[in-house]
């Protein structure tokens, strides 16, 4: 099996003992390995752009950023592996992968493909959610320097600084063609966010299709309300937010330059044109994974 290996050296802090430890295992497996460390944002997409010959998989080692570009780099056919060394590692969590770099490289080498169909936010791919409103506030505020010493603390000083602000922006989204509002959105391809939180019971990664979570009442109150509902998977059971399934998704705010987010890092400004793509990416997964 041959497969090539893009390692982000600043996800999670850098994680170089992990890394050596998964190309050894794939190596033990008798895989034929090809290591690449990215030097900078979009570094990812841009070596795999230029590869004559990805190989059989590509694997991902970083966080979830990382797979987005390595995503918008994949050859058609080509596996997308994942070894999650980031900060939150919401598609890791996802599809059920270890953070053991030995078990993780059994499973490239030894598990089987599941198909995950991504979505395209104004032409880019996205695999697991993008968001708007107090969603891409968060991303955006985040403190990079704050976020490399100390992970997921950097998203809740982030989360604090934002809450009074949410209320104030009001958009008008297209969901299949049905026009609807609300004060924040967010578009998933499945069911955890930041990490081990169950954003959305009814997000399938395997069905392609996006789940739409629509946040409905302005209020800081109404903000809490939906926060602390995060953290017991209870989120579309709140009163004022809508969750739809969808295959094309737009979104805009008059007069406002809002942000949006992707896989967990800002991803341009609105309008946002989502679109969920028609062929699936083959990613590995272990062969218990249902």
């Amino acid at each position: 099996m041959k497969i090539t290996v893009v390692y982000n050296p600043t996800a999670g802090g850098g994680r170089e003992t992990l890394l050596c430890r998964f190309v050894a295992e794939l190596e033990k497996l008798d895989a034929r390995v090809r290591l690449y460390h990215t030097r900078g944002p979009g570094d990812a997409t841009a070596y795999l752009q230029a590869l004559e010959n990805q190989g059989d998989c590509v694997v991902a080692v970083g966080g979830d950023g990382t797979t987005n570009e390595v995503l918008n780099g994949l050859a058609p056919g080509v596996a997308l592996g994942v070894f999650a060394t980031g900060t939150a590692n919401v598609l890791a969590k996802e599809l059920q992968l270890p953070k053991q770099p030995e078990q993780a490289a059994r499973i490239v080498v030894n598990g089987k493909n599941v198909p995950v169909t991504p979505a395209r936010l104004n032409g880019r791919r996205f695999i697991m959610m993008c968001g708007i409103g107090y969603d891409a506030w968060v991303v955006d505020g985040v403190n990079l320097s704050v976020k490399e010493r100390f992970g997921k603390l950097a998203y809740v000083q982030s989360m604090l600084a934002q809450i009074r602000r949410y209320g104030q922006r009001h958009y008008r989204v297209m969901v299949d063609g049905r026009p609807l509002d609300c004060f924040s959105a967010i578009v998933t391809n499945g069911r955890h966010y930041g990490g081990s939180f169950v954003l959305s019971r009814e997000a399938n990664i395997l069905r392609p299709q996006v789940q739409v979570l629509l946040f409905q009442k302005p209020g800081v109150s109404f903000l809490l309300r939906c926060l602390a509902a995060l953290l017991l998977g209870r989120m579309e059971r709140v009163d004022g937010v809508a969750s739809l399934r969808a295959q094309r998704v737009e979104i805009r705010c008059e007069n406002a330059d809002e942000p949006i987010q992707a896989d967990g890092d800002p991803a341009g400004k609105l309008p946002a044109e989502i679109v969920v793509e028609e062929v699936p990416v083959p990613m590995r997964v272990a062969q218990t994974f249902q």
